[in-house]
């Protein structure tokens, strides 16, 4: 099966960066494609986080080529699966920031 998808939208607020406890690091943030599409979640690990930490801003216009991935909440009453975008590829768009890949 295929599990690759294209997305070019706006970063809807500042990205989070964080060490996990194994020493990744991860870089996670909304990313905004329209007015009638929801924004979608995106996280970035290792040397790919640190440079979307270095050079994305809350509206920065970016291209991101990554894979669907799953996540499972789960308390004592409920179990929830939460998909979000596991990034491979980011490409800053010329409009908001010097036009420059990232990785």
């Amino acid at each position: 099966y295929l599990n690759s998808i294209l997305l070019e939208g706006e970063l809807s607020d500042v990205p989070t960066f964080a060490t996990t406890a194994n020493g990744l690091d991860r870089c996670s943030f909304l990313l905004a494609s329209g007015d009638q599409a929801p924004a979608v979640p995106v996280v970035a690990y290792g040397r790919l986080a640190l440079r979307c930490n270095e050079l994305l801003d809350k509206g920065s216009a970016i291209r991101i080529v990554g894979r669907i991935s799953q996540d499972l909440e789960a308390s004592e009453a409920t179990s929830t699966f939460r998909l979000h975008l596991v990034a491979e590829h980011v490409e800053i768009k010329a409009a908001s920031h010097r036009h420059a890949e990232v990785a």
